[in-house]
């Protein structure tokens, strides 16, 4: 499953140049992530509102190519990979239409409890996750 959102690079997310800061591809990356975390899980899961959290532990980004205000652009989100505590989601940004290659990248969140700790990803948590991968992605490994 993979979600993208249609978005436009608004005057704060440039530097003096008029292209985007490099933090602003993060915050792009993170519209779609929570898009896609909306479709798959359209209700709360039972049960596991505040049992785990998940927390960013790595984030990387490829600025291929130049993106300014106010080009529109089409971020896509998907998951990429589910480990026993953490999810890796995979993005990209396009020239709308599927168009010119902008932005690729990757966030590796992991599950934590209370305490702080790395946790297993709860069961249903898993399911869902594991079930939003797209057997004819190229996963990271």
């Amino acid at each position: 499953m993979t979600h993208t959102e249609k978005l436009r690079v608004n005057w704060v997310d440039t530097d003096a140049s008029g292209r985007i800061h490099y933090t602003a591809a993060l915050r792009y990356f993170e519209i779609a992530e929570h898009a896609l975390m909306r479709r798959i899980f359209p209700q709360r899961i039972p049960g596991q509102q505040g049992a785990v959290s998940l927390p960013r532990v790595h984030v990387e980004c490829d600025y291929r190519a130049l993106l300014g205000y106010p080009d529109e652009f089409e971020c896509t989100a998907r998951v990429a990979r589910v480990g026993r505590s953490s999810v890796t989601y995979a993005f990209q940004a396009n020239r709308p239409g599927g168009g010119e290659l902008l932005l690729e990248g990757r966030i590796v969140a992991v599950a934590v409890g209370a305490d702080g700790r790395s946790v297993p990803l709860p069961d249903p948590l898993r399911a869902a996750l594991e079930g939003a991968i797209d057997p004819g992605a190229v996963n990271e490994p």
